[in-house]
């Protein structure tokens, strides 16, 4: 379906732009509370609702067609997926490299114009993406 040109396009981008600052905002205070001690049950609970903000995220950029927002909620997806799974744990290093991507697609989904081109070079965090997947095979996650 195209709605390049639709004033329906127009209205569902900037739905997705609200949800995806949700999205993006519940990640974001979920990472800052990782980072403490929590009893497991918490921090299950926790590392499901950042699943399913970034699991959200992704299917909302599917829906309107934005490609260059998509794989990066499937990748964070996935790491909360195997976090969740208890295969990876949120290092230092992880987490900061997962607070700096979140940061960078936050601007990223900020700078969208009203046709859903990313006005920002996504360069650096597609960059950092692929050093969180590199992470997660170097730890055998």
């Amino acid at each position: 379906m195209n709605y390049q040109d639709d004033d329906f396009f127009k209205q569902l981008l900037s739905m997705f732009k609200l949800e995806a600052e949700e999205h993006v905002g519940v990640i974001k205070s979920g990472l800052s509370k990782m980072q403490e001690i929590l009893p497991d049950n918490e921090r299950t609970e926790l590392l499901e609702s950042v699943f399913r903000a970034a699991h959200s995220l992704k299917g909302a950029a599917r829906t309107v067609g934005l490609t260059d927002i998509e794989p990066i909620g499937q990748s964070l997806e996935n790491v909360f997926s195997i976090m969740k799974n208890k295969k990876l744990d949120c290092s230092n290093e992880l987490f900061n490299m997962l607070n700096q991507s979140i940061q960078m697609l936050d601007v990223l989904i900020s700078s969208m114009n009203e046709q859903g081109k990313i006005l920002k070079d996504k360069s650096e965090l597609m960059r950092l993406i692929d050093k969180i997947n590199e992470h997660m095979v170097l730890v055998g996650a």
